[in-house]
């Protein structure tokens, strides 16, 4: 019996890596959560290139500093990665901006959104995942797709 149930467990498992591998892009469903001065180029270039799905700490980053940082770690890899970004900062929109025009795959947004952003973003075609309060999640920017709660 125990053994039917390790079967049944690995079988479910290997269903959910699958789809978070699917959502994220990537050969691993493993993501590299964004932490200030640490999640930058190298590290986010790193965990891509190894089949995870790396994440920019955007943190307190003026716009044109973020623009740079996509730049330079789409110089280091061709596979997907994504920027955090805080709700909070008060050059958000511009931020924003940048992560459409770079065409960046996924964007987490931390510390919650209001409601009049998110409704503007959607018109934008923003991508998004939020960690808190609740996980809402949009796969790309470029797809019509509905959200996905995890």
């Amino acid at each position: 019996m125990a053994e039917l149930d390790q079967t049944a467990a690995n079988d479910t498992l290997d269903a959910l890596q699958q789809r978070g591998a699917a959502f994220l892009g990537t050969r691993h469903a493993i993501l590299g959560g964004a932490m200030s001065w640490v999640s930058e180029r190298h590290l986010v270039s790193a965990i891509s290139n190894a089949g995870g799905f790396g994440v920019i700490a955007c943190g307190a980053m003026p716009p044109a500093l973020l623009e740079k940082e996509i730049e330079a770690t789409k110089a280091l890899t061709d596979k997907p990665f994504g920027v955090n970004l805080i709700t909070m900062h008060p050059q958000l929109d511009e931020l924003v901006q940048i992560c459409i025009r770079q065409q960046v795959g996924h964007v987490v947004f931390a510390g919650g959104i209001p409601r009049a952003r998110i409704s503007r973003r959607r018109r934008m075609g923003v991508p998004r995942s939020s960690p808190s309060p609740r996980l809402w999640c949009w796969p790309s920017a470029w797809s019509n797709s509905a959200p996905t709660r995890w």
